[in-house]
């Protein structure tokens, strides 16, 4: 058994397909196919159902892939040590981040990267739930994602910054501060109910017993951004605000009544074997320059 079969394997279940594994493996479909097949021979058990094309991974094929993401990550990780103690820290550091969290990735991560050189990072842009499934399976390193708000299961969590939420509007009312309960009934731009931020301000507002009108929806922050420049009113995280900066003509007020604040951080699989670049994003946390909560 050699570990490329592995690769291929994982690469496949990944795919869903035998062209495109072999395209990301940089080997042809049969040469794939075949390595497949062999891996079959030697556990004794059929790994993939095929008809004129993959179909899925047997039962048995899905209670071994686990092992052999284990077995990948195992090999990678030696050698990520392996450059450690021979001098620097090498390798590529694979990051899932939350979505709402990525304006804040690069103060995040710049100390580890300022530290070492000769690592390269991977920023991956996925829901709280691809995160666990990719960490579990070995796909990415760490996660960058909501600590309180919907748990991820058997992780390490290491809490990085507060988030805290403001009314992004060129309409104010006086003062640095807007209670929830103001925007009952107003129309606003929100993020899409698919994302961890839009439940937490749905939950904002119902605690304050408003519900607001999503005039706009969107799963993206520069979009949902793009309308508080064009005047229409948004509920926003400070730190995207830190990154893009208060639209020209608007006004960023902290929402409170009551002030909601959600813990985002750092999520790494929980194992004795904890890979070096993750160990050294860990110890790097403290020397991040993080944006500041709001007034209020």
């Amino acid at each position: 058994m050699f570990l490329r079969q592995l690769e291929y394997l994982v690469a496949l279940a990944s795919e869903r397909h035998f062209g495109r594994a072999a395209a990301v493996c940089n080997v042809s479909q049969p040469a794939l196919s075949t390595a497949i097949r062999k891996l079959e021979r030697e556990l004794g058990v059929e790994l993939v159902r095929r008809g004129h094309r993959y179909d899925d991974l047997t039962p048995a094929g899905r209670a071994l892939l686990p092992w052999a993401q284990r077995a990948l990550a195992g090999v990678e990780g030696l050698e990520a040590e392996a450059t450690r103690l021979a001098g620097d820290l090498a390798g590529r550091l694979r990051l899932g981040v939350i979505p709402t969290a990525l304006p804040a990735v690069a103060a995040i991560t710049g100390p580890l990267l300022d530290s070492h050189p000769a690592l390269s990072l991977e920023v991956r842009a996925l829901s709280s739930v691809e995160i666990a499934q990719q960490l579990e399976g070995h796909a990415i390193d760490a996660g960058v994602t909501y600590l309180d708000n919907e748990p991820l299961p058997a992780v390490e969590a290491t809490p990085v910054y507060e988030e805290r939420y403001l009314l992004v509007t060129a309409d104010p009312p006086p003062g640095e501060t807007v209670p929830w309960a103001a925007l009952h009934g107003q129309s606003v731009c929100l993020l899409s109910p698919d994302m961890q931020n839009r439940r937490i301000v749905d939950a904002a507002l119902a605690a304050a017993g408003a519900a607001a009108v999503a005039r706009v929806e969107t799963n993206s922050i520069s979009a949902l951004l793009a309308f508080a420049r064009a005047g229409r009113p948004c509920v926003a995280a400070h730190a995207w605000l830190s990154l893009y900066g208060v639209p020209e003509g608007v006004r960023a007020l902290a929402l409170v009544d009551p002030v909601v604040t959600h813990s985002v951080g750092l999520v790494t699989p929980r194992t004795e074997l904890v890979l070096p670049a993750v160990r050294a994003l860990r110890e790097s946390l403290g020397a991040a320059e993080l944006p500041a909560p709001p007034p209020g």
